[in-house]
């Protein structure tokens, strides 16, 4: 689920820098800019403080066969 947030919010960055392009806002070069800083910000690799802490952790239990008492 947030990967495809974080596409979204891309996809919505992008279309942003081209709409202001496109309506005169900025400059080509600067459209380019803010595309090229888009892709540094949603690309940049997550910290260890942003990982899920609900991911799954296998344990070995080391259980021993009961009945043989």
């Amino acid at each position: 689920m947030a990967i495809l947030v974080r596409i979204l919010v891309w996809v919505a960055w992008l279309a942003g820098a081209g709409w202001s392009w496109h309506a005169g806002k900025v400059s080509t070069a600067s459209a380019i800019a803010i595309a090229a800083l888009s892709l540094v910000v949603f690309a940049w690799p997550h910290g260890i403080a942003r990982r899920r802490h609900d991911e799954l952790r296998y344990v070995d239990m080391g259980k021993e066969p009961t009945g043989y008492h």
